[in-house]
């Protein structure tokens, strides 16, 4: 009898939560993702992000004559085929001087776009995940914070993007 007297006392009395930790768990991710999605974003540089506004170049002319012989490859000192990159465009010396380094071929280019493609929606998922974890950061900090026995309102309610938002009695600390 005793034995469950014992037991029961330690069931119900008050130690240690569970959200203790899953707070803490969730803190240190809310912490860690952010160097994780700055490291992925300076490996990949945004420079061909689906979604991102295309770059504007504008180039001045002073008779319309200029405009109608334009010739962006000549303007930018480069070979027609390397006009559409957006980054690492060598000029014409460049060109003369050495072989342009690097993969050439078309399959091997359409690889390196999937995994291009693919880096980005780990990007994607990365900010997405981290904007969900201090979501739910928020919402256990909040249940922490009810566990106080002050008096509260409830101001709004939780929704998916945000906790419920309280506002509590001021009490002094002595």
């Amino acid at each position: 009898m005793l034995l469950a007297g014992s037991l029961r006392a330690s069931r119900g009395g008050g130690g240690v939560s569970a959200r203790g930790p899953r707070l803490s768990r969730a803190a240190l991710r809310v912490l860690v993702l952010p160097q994780k999605i700055e490291r992925l974003k300076s490996e990949l540089h945004l420079l061909d992000a689906e979604g991102k506004q295309p770059s504007r170049h504008t180039f001045f002319f002073d008779t319309r004559r200029e405009v109608q012989g334009f010739d962006i490859a000549l303007h930018l000192n480069t070979a027609p085929e390397l006009v559409s990159r957006v980054y690492n465009r060598p000029v014409l010396e460049t060109l003369k001087k050495k072989a342009v380094s690097g993969i050439t071929a078309d399959g091997q280019l359409q690889r390196l776009a999937r995994q291009r493609k693919g880096q980005y929606s780990l990007l994607r998922q990365r900010i997405e995940r981290e904007r969900k974890m201090f979501v739910i950061a928020q919402k256990l900090q909040t249940r922490k914070d009810l566990l106080d026995k002050t008096q509260r309102v409830k101001l709004k309610k939780e929704t998916v993007n945000q906790p419920a938002i309280y506002r509590f009695q001021f009490r002094r600390k002595r």
